[in-house]
């Protein structure tokens, strides 16, 4: 397929389109010309307006721009949304746990011996894993149970025929796993027969 030049001329520049006997060139259109394959083709723009849907490239381009500023606004209200949520969250979960501290802090602090200690480190524990709870927070179940290296994390082995279990089972929670729902916090650690 060839190419066909276009050449189009200006009615102001054209001695070609000169107003006939002193007529003013119409105001209300503008002309030009071209010559396509060879024949003088005259385009004519109208001061008619487009039609509902025939929008100038200038209108869609500023709808875009807008578009790109208002998507890009959105995004940086939602993270900030977010950072106060997170942010909220945090210091309810934080004040959950100052009201452990404040129960450690009374257990040091009282003066009834070893057995008054050991009550108030009991209260202290109750009271976090209450807490945890309240968070969805649930402890792995590991003693006894078949080795799973999705939940558990072996930090020693001994011989199933010493600990009198069959291999692969965990003998001993050395430090407790937790988990939120299906989700891991922290696996827990533990000794496994082999």
């Amino acid at each position: 397929m060839s190419k066909v030049p276009v050449r189009v001329r200006s009615p102001s520049t054209d001695s070609d389109d000169a107003s006939v006997a002193g007529e003013p060139p119409a105001q209300a259109s503008r002309s030009a010309r071209a010559d396509v394959g060879g024949q003088d083709i005259e385009i004519q723009e109208t001061g008619v307006k487009p039609e509902a849907g025939e929008e100038s490239l200038d209108v869609w381009r500023d709808r875009a721009l807008r578009l790109q500023a208002e998507i890009e606004n959105f995004r940086k209200r939602q993270r900030r949304l977010a950072e106060q949520q997170i942010a909220t969250e945090r210091e309810q979960l934080l004040r959950a746990f100052a009201r452990v501290a404040d129960d450690l802090e009374r257990a040091l602090d009282a003066q009834t011996g070893i057995e008054g200690l050991r009550q108030g480190v009991q209260v202290t524990y109750r009271n976090l894993t209450r807490l945890l709870n309240q968070e969805g927070v649930e402890s792995i179940p590991a003693k006894g149970a078949w080795f799973d290296p999705a939940l558990h994390e072996a930090v020693s082995t001994v011989s199933h025929l010493d600990a009198g279990v069959e291999p692969q089972r965990v003998v001993e929670v050395t430090e407790r796993g937790y988990q939120i729902g299906d989700r891991l916090l922290r696996p827990a650690r533990v000794i496994v027969a082999v």
